[in-house]
């Protein structure tokens, strides 16, 4: 079986099982999105949040949508830049965030359980070096057509503070 499709399934029955502990908050998915939106500190775009996410854009919309048809997210007009808006937390999202995180730490624990020490504990490095393989491929793919590597690229990068987050939540 291929590769993804293995990460797949493990990613969704992951899903599936933090919605059923959740489920009494009134949404079903994109728990992580609040999390990273919790470390930003209000001083994301919805576009750092793609970024960081690595998902389009127009996803992002939709998912900020559902969010804030839910009473979990808010958009407010970014001061600097009237076009852009930040993306902050309810007090509602912000009193499940505790519960939300201790969820996710047991879920990651129980989901590992079954793992020699060893290497539950270098579980989140392997799927790094996994990540950082994938990517070198697609770097090389894209080398060839003489564009630059993605870490080359002057684009609209994230805010320093949208790169921590993207580190601790890739942990």
């Amino acid at each position: 079986m291929p590769l993804w499709r293995q990460l797949e399934m493990v990613s969704r029955r992951y899903q599936v099982s933090l919605a059923k502990k959740l489920n009494h908050l009134g949404i079903e998915r994109h728990f992580y999105l609040m999390l990273a939106i919790d470390e930003g500190v209000g001083k994301f775009t919805q576009q750092d949040l793609a970024d960081i996410l690595e998902i389009d854009k127009v996803l992002m919309v939709g998912i900020l949508n559902y969010l804030s048809e839910n009473g979990f997210v808010e958009r407010k007009q970014n001061k600097e830049d009237g076009r852009k808006h930040r993306i902050v937390l309810t007090g509602k999202a912000k009193a499940a965030l505790p519960e939300i995180r201790k969820t996710i730490s047991d879920l990651n624990r129980q989901a590992l359980s079954e793992l020699p020490a060893n290497l539950a504990e270098n579980f989140p490095e392997i799927l790094r070096l996994i990540r950082g393989s994938l990517e070198n491929l697609q770097d090389d793919k894209n080398s060839s057509k003489k564009r630059p590597a993605r870490n080359q690229l002057k684009s609209r990068s994230p805010s320093r503070g949208a790169l921590k987050t993207l580190a601790v939540l890739r942990k």
